[in-house]
């Protein structure tokens, strides 16, 4: 089954869903920053998740190209003649 909509083909909308999903989370972690308090220093500023963000991030995106070329595993129904 396949969605069609201005010329482009979703082939896979699970895989879609699921990295639009990780790249949210992933930008949102990538983006978090807390503020610590360093003795004789003050108050920094760090990015605790980055790292891991920028791997969910880039997860999503591959996900997301695999919905668009990805065929679902659906068995096709037979034609009726």
């Amino acid at each position: 089954m396949t969605i069609e909509k201005k010329g482009i083909e979703i082939k896979n909308k699970g895989l879609l869903l699921f990295g639009i999903i990780l790249l949210v989370v992933g930008l949102v972690a990538s983006f978090y920053q807390e503020q610590h308090y360093v003795y004789h220093v003050g108050y920094q500023t760090v990015t605790p998740y980055q790292s891991v963000g920028i791997i969910l991030a880039i997860a999503g995106i591959i996900f997301v190209a695999l919905g668009f070329f990805y065929p679902s595993q659906r068995p096709s129904s037979p034609q009726k003649t």
